[in-house]
């Protein structure tokens, strides 16, 4: 049926005194229209508390941004920057691959949890057009 708006029931209420729509065409309408408010009443809540949630996390990221920029060229680490910016690090077991051993080291960030660099392979196309471009700016 579309989007109901405030003043369709009397309307219809009024069509229907006219004559212009049966009583049980308004009837349905009538049903149609309070099944529908009582839809939206119960989706609200939902759509509340995932707009606070969007909000909350939009601030969040927000304030991780502008203590970002507040270190972006960083002479030393100190504990402070590494509270402000790092949640946890996860060094897992040990594997020996040909005599060479690796450790996997996972840095979860405030704000944006766990952030994994691009793979060499991932990174080659948009090395190129950089280099590309910086070409083009030289010629």
């Amino acid at each position: 049926m579309g989007q109901v708006e405030k003043d369709d029931i009397p309307k219809s209420y009024e069509d229907m005194s006219k004559g212009l729509i049966s009583e049980g065409r308004f009837a349905t309408f009538s049903v149609f229209l309070e099944n529908e408010q009582k839809q939206l009443r119960e989706i609200i809540p939902a759509l509340e508390t995932e707009l606070e949630t969007t909000t909350d996390m939009a601030a969040a990221l927000q304030h991780f941004i502008e203590q970002a920029r507040k270190v972006i060229r960083l002479a030393e680490l100190t504990p402070e920057i590494v509270h402000e910016f790092i949640e946890k690090i996860v060094v897992s077991k040990p594997d020996k691959v040909d005599d060479k051993r690796y450790q996997r080291v996972d840095i979860y960030y405030n704000t944006i949890g766990l952030w994994t660099a691009p793979e060499p392979e991932e990174m080659e196309k948009p090395f190129q057009e950089h280099l590309a471009g910086k070409r083009q700016k030289t010629a």
